[in-house]
């Protein structure tokens, strides 16, 4: 599977990186990124870097290195919620690839990373952070449109998920680990979890559209329970050989 990634460098796009280089079903992961990435990343034959500049251009020459990708996960976005990079990127990506995803007649599943809080009623009244909150709601919306009005680009190929997880924690155990700061805010999730469940919704598609928190732990706590066993029987059958 090809994977087309933004937001490496993140706090969460990162994450999903890692677990996306040990996973063996993805063969090929292609990361937009705006700056580049250490060598120890670059040195795995799984990445191809491409250097965005403009994250709302795409020459013919990254349309060429990112088509026949299988998905995208955007994990590109701020705490704030700014216009340019919540809407304009995320739209200009869709817009760029949809005649390469027609082309390629097989199904593209695209999975927007947002927020709990994020606010697609544009009316609604809302008593701290309106502006991100709205902004966030408001590219739901476009990401789910695009799947549905979009069809004369991509074709009636395109998928798009969306995923709003609450606070997101590092790993336990990690430094900067905030248990108990996470438990007060109902709903939060490990980082590890969240970058499980999202690639997991890339590789099996999903029946829900949008999953909130609750869901993406369920689905990335199920996800990384897999690949233990799946690296334990690994271990086991290395074991064995040496005998």
């Amino acid at each position: 599977m090809k994977i087309i990634l933004t937001g490496v460098t993140g706090f969460i796009g990162s994450e999903i990186l890692t677990q996306c280089r040990r996973d063996p079903t993805v063969t090929s992961i292609i990361a937009l990124s705006r700056r580049p990435l250490p060598g120890s990343l670059t040195k795995d034959p799984k990445i191809e870097v491409i250097i965005m500049e403009d994250f709302t251009v795409y020459s013919e020459e990254v349309i060429k290195k990112i088509e026949g990708a299988d998905a995208c996960i955007w994990a590109l976005g701020t705490t704030e919620g700014r216009q340019d990079i919540e809407i304009d990127y995320p739209l200009a990506f869709c817009n760029a690839i949809a005649p390469a995803v027609a082309r390629q007649k097989k199904p593209f599943r695209y999975v927007h990373t947002s927020g709990r809080l994020a606010e697609r009623d544009q009316e609604r009244w809302l008593l701290f952070l309106s502006g991100g909150r709205r902004i966030k709601g408001k590219a739901e919306l476009e990401m789910m449109n695009f799947e549905k009005n979009g069809e004369f680009l991509h074709g009636g190929h395109w998928q798009s998920f969306i995923v709003k997880p609450s606070m997101v924690l590092p790993k336990k155990g990690e430094k900067g680990d905030l248990r108990w700061l996470g438990s007060v805010f109902i709903g939060s999730i490990d980082v590890d979890e969240l970058a499980a469940a999202i690639i997991d919704v890339v590789c099996s598609g999903s029946e829900e559209k949008i999953l909130g928190n609750a869901e993406c732990v369920m689905r990335g706590r199920a996800a990384l329970d897999r690949d233990l066993e799946g690296r334990e029987r690994g271990n086991k059958k290395d074991s064995w050989s040496l005998w």
